[in-house]
């Protein structure tokens, strides 16, 4: 536990002292309230010590939203986090390099990364080349979406609600 909090203060002021990385003119202004909150949820959610690694906010299309990354113990790879600036709610959790092997437990009652991987791999055998958790304003709910090689490319889609498979396409 002081590990954590060590690291959310020591990233809180490596931040406060370094710029976003968009222009300062179009980048938002966040309080270190917001950072704490955010770099806090992301802490629950991977439930381990991984290494926040970067802290910033972007702004794209009108739509400012925090990125974070964390570097997953053990084997793991980098997990990217993304909130959105207005209300600190998640926008998308990316799984950037392998390995793939960590856990993360979303917030708002979705079912756990694993659970989503175990699923898509028993639904399309191959390796995890990438994946996401968004929520898809087509379908109106919060999907997993994995990239799956097996001498193709397919693309598997998981309500993460429940843990329906919605779509499977190559």
């Amino acid at each position: 536990m002081l590990r954590i909090i060590f690291s959310v203060v020591l990233i809180s002021s490596v931040f406060l002292f370094s710029a976003c990385k968009d222009d300062s003119s179009t980048a938002p202004n966040l309080s270190s309230g917001d950072q704490t909150s955010v770099l806090q949820k992301t802490s629950n959610m991977t439930k381990s010590n991984g290494q926040v690694s970067v802290v910033s906010t972007t702004q794209i299309n009108n739509g400012a939203h925090w990125e974070v990354k964390v570097d997953m113990p053990g084997d793991g790879g980098i997990v990217k986090f993304e909130y959105f600036v207005s209300n600190n709610q998640l926008k998308e959790i990316k799984g950037l390099t392998p390995s793939f092997n960590y856990e993360v437990e979303p917030e708002n009652g979705l079912i756990n990364y694993s659970a989503a991987k175990q699923i898509a791999l028993s639904s399309v055998n191959g390796n995890i080349i990438e994946w996401k958790l968004e929520f898809d304003l087509s379908d109106n709910m919060w999907q997993y979406r994995f990239r799956i090689s097996s001498g193709k490319e397919w693309e598997v889609r998981i309500n993460a609600t429940n843990g329906n498979v919605v779509r499977i396409k190559s």
